[in-house]
This record gives structure tokens, sequence and C-alpha cells, in this order.
């Protein structure tokens, strides 16, 4: 007893008495009080904090400490290695201040992980964008766009996180870019993403143990007419705690908004042809969100996240149309107003069993959707009393619950292994005009993942299984699929900038609660728009090749790929006794055989001005026991930046490809921007964006195949200030030390609102 008594002393001693006296002194030998050192361990992680004297000494009495970060107003700031630090009491030399922005810890800005790939973003290279989120055009084949568009490698579903929770675009341009640790890029996505069908993952790990906060303002608006979306936020961190405040906003108000159509076809032996111009009329939408999230985090420990939400959504309008049928000419409006109040409160939890007993992952959401919905057309006749043709109006209150539970196993030469159960359930009352009615949509389900790799080779297997659900007061019996959902990667490292990636996937869903309602949206006399509530869970066959090279000058990505959905969700025209019906239904079966190109060209090397094209192109066929059709989808998108020191200049067009979905072909609208901004500081910047400049509006359409029952041609027209010109702001400002602490893996959510709108 007393042997380990005396061991526990000596231990305790050396402890006590381990300690390096630092004397700061200025370039004249005179010592500096008030100097402020930041100890960090090998892993870059901040352990302990020290202020200097009147002596301008401080005593670093943590033996963890690799280095020490030591700054003061008015000095350069010093890195200084303690394993570099011969004499217990050493003098240090501060120099009058330089314009030192960043000390680079690490010697290399990209490491290549088996999981992911992790990039430092030097501050010089952030200072060239107006926010977080655009610095990301860094990565090479990851492309932002100034709308805040995002792309990977061609794949536009992608999860954005901030260190490892799901993030919207709002609270990444509001991050401070003195807080960015590294960027990590899961080319494949973590298990429980991967499961929800992401193709890949960008996660922003932040400074651990931030002190003090920053607060920040991004503003996108154009004030004739009224378009924008704007946000506001406050971070604030107090040792091993985060709090967040985010307000976000989205507005879109139009005077001169021109809805327009062309319908032809037959009901109870009368035909209906009607031209139905598009006169000026009102748009409005406006969309507020205020988060609130608190986090404490002990590393090496547990980490817990709690985010509470209200969401506020209005949108709708009252369109008025000059109608033309069989010589007869009058007037019509097309009134059509929803919204929603959104309530959530979300829950993670993640505890670190030990270094060899893995990690537990908790995490359950609760989210409250009330909604609104009216609709209804009147055509007012000459001498006449307006005809109301139809009405609509109906409430909901939706409730949803998704809850998942992962365990993490230790690393081992094998490779990586997830094991994870789920479960996600929405339960929904309309009431409506008739009767009301009540619709559940259940899925539930487990995984397990293993991820390994053998030279050049790497590969990730996930197979899951899942329950999906679906039942309603409309329908004769519930739907029950059970689905095997295996996924399967290969990747080849031909050469170091050379990657082939080869993958298989089968996965399935449900229908939407919006899809699954049938309260009926009138769109003219005799022709109405709902949904199906017999609609069943689909599934989805997907394989595809993607060709992977990154280069100095040029990198692309190239991915033939084939699809086929039995079941697959699809628009179809109908005839029933009281009307023309445009509705939903399950196809008996869909492929779409396409290629993606993805290329970015930067003609310096250096980043500065790049060229980026996004190209689509597929062969589609669909067919149900009424309807078969082929399509075809061609979509192109460009953009070309400059971005310079204090100056970023912009151009992005996209091309009106087509987009062909059942009996429906959709034309994409044209659209090209102009964009010029000015950075007077890193952390501010002010500019212009000139939308559609000398266009005939902003168009979007879709009409229907030859063979459909109904001919249906329409056209959305925004012509309020076809030069729209957007004032831009990004402005965020620190206060205290801002560094922070690490948040969640990831987080759950829905927008299925249960609104189903045309």
């Amino acid at each position: 007893m007393m042997k380990e008594l005396l061991t526990c002393l000596a231990i305790l001693t050396s402890i006590a008495c381990y300690g390096i006296e630092i004397t700061f002194v200025s370039e004249a030998e005179q010592p500096l009080r008030e100097v402020r050192s930041v100890g960090y361990t090998a892993a870059n992680d901040s352990i302990g904090e020290w202020i200097s004297d009147a002596r301008g000494i401080v005593n670093v009495n943590n033996s963890e400490v690799n280095y020490i970060i030591s700054s003061k107003s008015g000095y350069s700031t010093r890195l200084i290695k303690i394993d570099s630090i011969t004499d217990s009491n050493s003098k240090i030399i501060l120099p009058q201040e330089m314009d030192l922005k960043e000390v680079v810890i690490t010697p290399a800005d990209v490491e290549d992980f088996d999981t992911h790939t992790s990039y430092r973003l030097s501050q010089k290279d952030m200072a060239r964008y107006s926010n977080v989120l655009q610095s990301l055009n860094i990565i090479p084949n990851l492309t932002v766009l100034p709308s805040g568009a995002l792309y990977y490698q061609g794949n536009e579903n992608v999860k954005i996180l901030i260190d490892g929770v799901e993030a919207t675009m709002q609270e990444v341009q509001t991050l401070s870019k003195e807080d960015i640790a590294k960027v990590n890029v899961y080319q494949n996505p973590p298990p429980r993403f991967l499961a929800q069908g992401v193709s890949s993952v960008i996660d922003i790990q932040l400074k651990s143990n931030i002190y003090g906060g920053n607060v920040a303002l991004e503003v996108d608006q154009a004030f004739q007419s009224l378009k924008g979306e704007n946000s506001a936020s406050l971070y604030y961190n107090y040792k091993q705690s985060r709090f967040t405040l985010l307000y976000a906003n989205e507005n879109m108000h139009y005077r001169k908004y021109r809805h327009t159509e062309v319908l032809d076809y037959d009901f109870d032996g009368v035909n209906y042809n009607k031209v139905k111009e598009g006169l000026d009329s009102h748009r409005n939408l406006d969309d507020n969100s205020l988060n609130l999230t608190y986090q404490i985090n002990k590393p090496q420990n547990f980490l817990y996240n709690v985010k509470a939400a209200i969401g506020f959504n209005r949108d709708g309008g009252t369109y008025n149309q000059r109608v033309r049928s069989n010589d007869d000419s009058f007037l019509a409006t097309n009134y059509l107003h929803s919204g929603y109040t959104q309530y959530r409160v979300g829950n993670y939890f993640e505890k670190t069993l030990g270094e060899n007993a893995g990690t537990i992952i908790a995490n359950i959401n609760y989210q409250h959707y009330a909604t609104k919905y009216s609709s209804a057309y009147q055509e007012l006749r000459e001498n006449m009393e307006g005809f109301t043709g139809s009405h609509s109006d109906y409430k909901t209150n939706l409730d949803g619950i998704f809850s998942e539970l992962q365990y993490q196993f230790p690393y081992s030469k094998a490779g990586y292994f997830y094991l994870g159960i789920f479960e996600a359930y929405k339960h929904s009352k309309y009431v409506d005009t008739a009767n009301p009615f009540f619709q559940t949509v259940n899925g539930m389900g487990g995984y397990g993942y293993w991820m390994g790799k053998k030279d050049k080779i790497q590969w990730r297997v996930y197979m899951g299984f899942s329950w999906l659900h679906t039942a309603s007061t409309s329908l004769e019996r519930s739907h029950n699929v059970y689905l095997p959902t295996p996924t399967v990667y290969l990747s080849w490292y031909v050469l170091n900038n050379l990657q082939l990636v080869a993958n298989y996937s089968f996965s399935g869903g449900a229908p939407d609660i919006a899809q699954l309602s049938e309260t009926d949206q009138w769109l003219d006399t005799r022709l109405v728009y709902h949904g199906n509530s017999t609609l069943k869970p689909y599934k989805q066959h997907y394989a595809g090749l993607n060709v992977i090279f990154n280069s100095k000058y040029v990198s692309f990505a190239f991915r033939p790929s084939f699809t086929s959905s039995p079941d697959m969700i699809c628009d179809m025209y109908t005839l029933t006794d009281n009307y023309m019906l445009q509705t939903l239904v399950n196809l008996s079966s869909y492929r779409d055989l396409g290629a993606m190109l993805d290329i970015t060209i930067n003609p310096l090397g250096n980043g500065k001005l790049a060229f980026w094209n996004r190209i689509i192109a597929s062969d589609v066929k669909g067919k149900n026991a009424e309807y078969s059709w082929n399509g075809h989808r061609f979509q192109w998108m460009s953009n070309l930046s400059l971005n310079l020191d204090h100056w970023t200049f912009e151009l992005f067009y996209q091309y009106p490809g087509k987009v062909a979905h059942g009996q429906l072909i959709r034309p994409r609208a044209q659209f090209w921007s102009a964009l010029a901004q000015y950075r007077p500081t890193t952390n501010l910047s002010v500019g212009l964006q000139w939308s559609m400049p000398f266009g005939n509006g902003f168009k979007e359409s879709e009409y229907t195949v030859n063979d459909a029952p109904v001919f249906s041609s329409t056209e959305t027209n925004v012509m309020d200030r076809n030069n729209l010109v957007s004032v831009k702001l990004s402005y965020n400002f620190s206060f205290g030390r801002n560094r922070n602490s690490t948040r969640p893996r990831f987080d759950n959510g829905d927008n299925d609102s249960g609104i189903l709108r045309k």
C-alpha cells in the first residue's frame, strides 16, 4: 500500500512541478504585460490560456502543450513550439506589429484519409471571397454559384454540415472566416446520409474552444421589385458551450407577374378550348425562420446539442387573365394562397465510450406543421354575374418524429464498421370542405456499413433494410413494402489525380403526405389538380461510373449512369365523372439513361480565374397501363468568375434546356446574371448583381405531350424590372477571441409541409 501511495505522490509532484516560464519583451528589451498566450496540443486543440503579468512573465504549467500562440495589440503574433525552448526561463521578443493575418500550423493544405479528404483553407485564399460559403470554391471539383447552389463532382444532392451537423446556406454564410479550421469532403457520404440518398457531404470543421463570438449580416435584396434572401446571426462561445441565434428571411413581391395558359380538352361532349393571356398580377412570398441552438461539448467524452426553430411561410397571389374561347372574350382570375407555421425541436447526443470501445450516436427530432391552403377559379363575363367555377379550402396539422441510433466500432485493420437503426413517422390530419381525413407515412429500418482499403482500391459496402408503410382514411387498405437497400462503391486511384468510381444502389421511398392529398385545386371550369391517396411506395435501381480528374489547370467529373425505377411517381392526366383530372400515379416502369459532365478550367492555375460548366443529357422512358412515353433531358449551366484581392466579378448563364417528366415537358428558364463585389476588408463585401438585363422577363413553363388527353401549356413570366438589380452585402465582425468547439455529426429534418401546390 505504501508503494502505491509513493508512486501516486511522485506523479502528482511531477505534474505540479511542471512549468516553463516565458518572459515577453519588446525589441527594446522592455517587458510586455497582457500578452495573451493560448496553448495547443499536437492535435491543434487549445487546452490553456495565460496572460503575462507586469514583468511580462507567463508560466506554462500544462505538460500536454505542444505549442503556444502569443499575441498583443500593436505587436506581431508569435508561434512558439515548446520543444524549442531549452531553458526553463526563456525570453521571447515580440516585434512591432506586422500584417501577419494567419499562422500556418500544418505543413500540408490537403490530407487524404480513408473516409474523406481534408482541406485547410488559408485566410489569404478565403479573403478573395465574400463569405465562407463562397470560399468553398477553393476546393477542387466543388462549385458554389452566387445563388448559393452547390455542386461537388457534378452532384447536386450535396449535404453541407458545420462540425457534423446539417446546416443551412445562411448558417454557413454567416460563419467567421477566422473560425474555419478545415473542410472535410466526403466523396461518398457517411452511412447515415447514405441512407437518405445524399451524394456527398461537405463538413466544415471549426477551431476548438472558441471564446467570444461573432455577428454576421448577409443581404441579397432587390428593391424594384422586392426580391431577396437575407440573414442575420449571433454566435457566442463560453468555455465548452456554444450559443447560436439565426434569423433568415426570403421575400418576393411581384406586381407584374403574368400567368398564361392554353387549354384544350373535351368533357361531357363539350370542347373547352381557351387561351388565357396573363395580365399583370400580384405574387407574394414571405418566408421567415428563427433558430436557437445550444451545445455543450466535452472532447473525447460527450456532446449534446439542442436546436429549437420556428418558421412562418406565406405564398400566393391572384392571377388575372384575359380569356379567349370560341369567339368569346372575358376576364378570369386564379386565386391561390397557401402558408404554414412550423415548430421544430432537435436533440443530438454523442458519447465516446473509450479509445477501444467505439462511439454511440443518438438523434431525435420533432416537428409540427400547421398549414392552410385556399384556391379558386372565377370567370367574369360581360353582363353576367361572376361565375365561380370552383373553390377549395383546407387546413392540416402535420406531426413528424425522426430518430436514429448508431454505433461506430473502433478502427481495426479490416476497416471501419457501423451499425444503426432509424425511424421516421409522420401523421397528418386534413380538414377540407368535404370530410376530414388522416394520412400516415412510416419508415423504419436498420443498416450495417463497412469501409476498407487495400493499396489503390477502396470499397464501401452498405446493407440496409427498410419497412415503408402508408395509410389513409381514403385507402381501402394500407401499403406495406419491405425493402433491402444495398449500396456498393468501388474506387480505383489509377493515378494520384485520376480516380474511377463505380457504384450501384437499390432503394425506395414513400410518397409525401402532400402527394396523397385529394383536395381539389381547380385550374379551369372542368379541370382539377390533386394528389392520389392510392399512391404506393416506389423502388429505384441506380448504377453509375464516375471518372474524376484534378490538376492545376483543369478539374472534371464525367459520369454515365442508368436508373430504373419501378412504381415511380409521375404526373398524369385522366378522365373522371365530374372533370378532367391532373394527378399523380405510379408508373409500372421507368428508366433514365444519361450522362453528366462537370468541368472547371483554371487558366492561371491559382483559382483566381475559373470557368465552370455543367452539362446533363439523358434519354428517359416511362410506362403504365394507360400510357407510355419517351422523353429527353438537356441542361447546361456556365459560370465565369474572377476573384482578385479586393474585387470579385462573375457571369452566370443557364441554357433553356428541357426536362421530360410523365406527360409533361418542362423547359428550364433561360437566365443570366452579372455580379461585381468589392471587399475593403476581409470581412466586409459590398456589390451589385444585375439579373437578366434587356430580357423579356423571367419565363418558366411546362406543356403536355401530344398524346395526353388534355393539351395544357402554362407559362409564368415575371416582368417586374427586367433589369433587376440586387444589392449584396456581407459583413462579419468578431468580439473576443473567436475559436470554436465541435458540433453534432448529423441532424434530421423534413421539408414536407403537407402542401401540394400546382
